[in-house]
């Protein structure tokens, strides 16, 4: 940890400077989102960082926000980069499982063009479906229970919104075949059964109680926003899910579309994207209320590059010099996009990114006397 040192002995000492980018424990690892900015806030690291690993995350957004695209570029990376990898708290991963439960059974974007036909056949093909509560329960603890050492598991859900309780099922469809309205409270049932029942057994289950330690399994929980009705102060925006999904998860960004990307073409202008922003209103891994930009592209995913090249020059620049050379930023940096996915400097934009990053977390952070010692 670095000190300024005294300027004498009758002068006050001045307090230490924390590095945030250097933390001197592991206690959780990540799984990269796919965007070096997301990760950055999520985590503060940018090349290592993204999604808790072990844990349970939660992006939460509404229909044109990218949640699916962002559950899918984990999903991949997961798919191409977890199979031998090392960790901190971790054996080395001999086998993998990623399972996509389409619970609202809509896949019709070309996947298979932006992660791969691989991809595509062994996790789109094979995602499951199961319509409430207690068959998602009953699928995922079956998974979790057989989970053995070296072992991986990333569960995706989407989205909690769309499932039920198997009771709320068959009322609402007695509901239907009697032409009767539906009684009683609905939709409480699943937050009764979330809190009682599947996150308590989940903490005791994913910590290891047959004699494995922290079980290699991470579950990632997509939520739709839904909006207050006549609400004039305050947010307007609320997750579903009751307080289980409030306490129980380790990472929730919330996610908005904050415009739309443009391309023109033989004189036209055709929409190509979107440009999300990302605030993360609950963390447990690194510091909250982090936010963060980056581009999802259609029929590609997240562009990752163009969103570093945004956060470290930003929107005004008039030049933009790199590796020794200079470009214009306009129209959307493209020829410096071109310049470092063909020279291989995507790392090198990792880097300038957590520079940046880190530079202001350092001095925003309170430079103030320590009150305990190391």
């Amino acid at each position: 940890m670095e000190r300024r040192p005294k300027r004498n002995t009758d002068e006050k000492e001045e307090a230490p400077l924390v590095v945030v980018e250097r933390p001197s424990v592991i206690p959780v690892d990540f799984l990269h989102s796919g965007s070096t900015m997301l990760n950055l806030a999520l985590s503060n690291k940018g090349a290592k960082g993204g999604w808790a690993r072990g844990r349970v995350v939660n992006p939460v957004g509404h229909g044109a926000a990218g949640k699916t695209l962002t559950a899918l570029e984990l999903a991949a990376w997961c798919f191409y980069n977890i199979l031998g990898s090392t960790s901190h708290n971790f054996p080395k991963v001999t086998k993998s499982e990623i399972i996509y439960n389409n619970v609202e059974g809509v896949m019709d974007f070309p996947v298979d063009m932006m992660y791969g036909k691989r991809f595509y056949e062994e996790v789109i093909l094979n995602s499951i479906r199961t319509g409430t509560i207690e068959a998602f329960a009953r699928d995922f603890f079956r998974r979790l229970k057989d989970l053995k050492s070296g072992h991986f598991l990333l569960y995706i859900i989407d989205t909690w919104d769309a499932l039920d309780t198997e009771a709320e099922y068959e009322e609402f469809a007695d509901s239907i075949k009697k032409n009767k309205p539906l009684e009683g409270s609905f939709n409480l049932g699943k937050q009764a059964f979330a809190s009682k029942r599947f996150f308590k057994t989940l903490c005791s289950e994913i910590e290891g109680t047959d004699g494995n330690v922290n079980k290699d399994c991470t579950l990632m929980i997509v939520s739709q926003t839904r909006q207050k009705i006549g609400v004039t102060f305050g947010e307007r925006n609320y997750r579903a899910g009751g307080d289980a999904l409030n306490f129980y998860t380790h990472q929730v960004p919330w996610l908005r579309e904050s415009e739309k990307l443009k391309q023109t073409s033989l004189g036209e202008k055709f929409v190509n994207g979107v440009s999300v922003h990302a605030n993360v209103k609950r963390n447990k891994t690194a510091l909250p209320f982090r936010e963060a930009k980056f581009d999802i592209l259609f029929n590609k995913g997240i562009d990752d590059v163009t969103s570093m090249i945004k956060w470290i020059w930003g929107p005004e620049a008039k030049v933009v010099e790199f590796d020794g050379k200079n470009f214009a930023p306009k129209p959307r940096y493209e020829n410096l996009v071109e310049y470092v996915e063909r020279n291989d400097l995507e790392g090198e934009l990792v880097r300038l990114s957590e520079e940046k990053w880190w530079k202001i977390e350092r001095t925003i952070s309170p430079n103030r006397k320590r009150r305990y010692p190391d």
